[in-house]
């Protein structure tokens, strides 16, 4: 029992170093790139990096620490190798620097999403109790990373804000190396052995067979789409919430974190009492409320200044009633010796292909809807913006009610020989 304990600890603190990471640089880039010059284009693209590297990664770096290397040991040297990209890339001002390198360094990170998913898995005894626990602390780190370059950074170096500068890059940085020396000292999570290997499996190809379940076909479909509006909160919230009034953006946003710290400690006993399915559909409306409150919010009074917080504490539960869930429901349904490049598939699917067009249809509203001239601090038509947000959710949840089959109790794992 100690020793399960002391995993779990290892486990936590690994999460809440892997979050801290993406949200200390990935929230306030739209205020750093804004004032570097960037045009509306420059800036998705940017955004698109995380996406851009989550095609090209996962799956095979899935498959190889499930087949040659200890997990932990894959996870350790990509986070030293991109802290020291981090590092490099804060001094770039260019977009013709900037972007390359910031997509090597994605190429570093977005697998390491994958590999923190199952050196949880691979550790806890109980998934649906355990793993919400350990991943709550990653909910954690993200917010201590907004807090920091929010509220304590500032103070600190005697500047009123410090998201519009390289430092949250460079605290990315320092964050990225220390992560990847303690993650040598995880549970060993060695490869699989005594399974043949062949091209299917270094191409990640033989993940793809989960697919000919219809219901993980619909889930994978489902996630898939919804990552696309999911990409213009990451891509608009801050600097909507920025323009609309609402001083110190980047701090505020982690009220998003908080709540999803309630909904996490929630899921265990949400997924007991009804089921993965009905937790999954709440992620749809939860999601899609929150685009409907950004259209109405505002800080004109009370009632407006409200619709924003809530919007903003809805997008954390909305992303864990999906995607946390989501994460349970891969780990059941893909067979053991393929469970990494089973989560892989699917962060290549929703954070590589989803997020990509999200964010590509993200730099288009941004040139579509950029108001001719500024009216009361705004740049775009954040209405329309948000509008159309909420019906890609709303389409997106239907399509899920219709299809989506897998029975709420019971998850039949798909069978799938090594």
């Amino acid at each position: 029992m100690q020793t399960v304990n002391n995993n779990n600890t290892k486990l936590s603190v690994m999460m809440f170093v892997e979050w801290f990471i993406w949200g200390a640089w990935f929230v306030p880039l739209w205020q750093y790139l804004n004032k570097l010059g960037f045009s509306p284009s420059e800036i998705a693209w940017s955004y698109s990096s995380t996406a851009i590297a989550a095609i090209l990664s996962p799956v095979l770096v899935g498959v190889i620490a499930d087949r040659y290397f200890a997990a932990q040991k894959v996870l350790g040297w990509l986070h030293l190798v991109g802290g020291a990209l981090m590092l490099l890339l804060a001094w770039q001002t260019q977009f013709s620097t900037f972007f390359p390198l910031l997509v090597v360094y994605a190429l570093t990170y977005m697998p390491t999403v994958a590999l923190t998913n199952s050196i949880a898995f691979a550790n806890i005894r109980d998934t649906e109790k355990d793993f919400p626990r350990i991943r709550v602390l990653g909910t954690l780190g993200w917010i201590a990373s907004g807090l920091v370059v929010g509220f304590m950074l500032p103070p600190l170096l005697g500047m009123d804000n410090v998201s519009d500068t390289n430092m949250p890059l460079i605290v990315t940085a320092l964050a990225s190396v220390l992560l990847g020396l303690y993650s040598f000292m995880l549970p060993n999570t060695p490869p699989k052995v005594g399974q043949r290997t062949d091209i299917k499996d270094l191409l990640g190809l033989n993940a793809l067979g989960l697919l000919r379940d219809r219901s993980f076909a619909i889930f994978a479909l489902c996630s898939f789409l919804f990552c696309m509006p999911l990409a213009f909160y990451y891509q608009f919230a801050n600097g909507y919430l920025t323009q609309v009034g609402l001083e110190n953006a980047t701090g505020w946003m982690t009220l998003g974190q908080v709540s999803e710290i309630f909904a996490m400690l929630a899921l265990p006993f949400l997924l007991k009492r009804y089921g993965i399915k009905k937790v999954l559909l709440l992620g749809f409306v939860t999601a899609g409320i929150r685009y409907v409150l950004f259209i109405y919010g505002g800080t004109a009074d009370v009632l407006m200044y409200s619709m924003l917080f809530i919007g903003i504490l809805l997008h954390g539960v909305s992303y864990d009633f999906y995607f946390v869930t989501g994460y349970i429901y891969v780990d059941k349904k893909a067979p053991a010796h393929m469970r990494t490049a089973a989560q892989g598939l699917i962060t290549l699917i929703c954070q590589g292909f989803g997020s990509f067009i999200g964010n590509w249809l993200g730099g288009r509203a941004m040139t579509a809807f950029q108001l001719p001239e500024a009216h009361n601090g705004m740049t775009f038509d954040w209405f329309t913006v948000w509008g159309v947000g909420a019906a890609m959710v709303f389409a997106v949840m239907l399509l899920f009610i219709l299809f989506f089959r897998e029975k709420n109790r019971e998850i039949t794992q798909v069978a799938i020989g090594n």
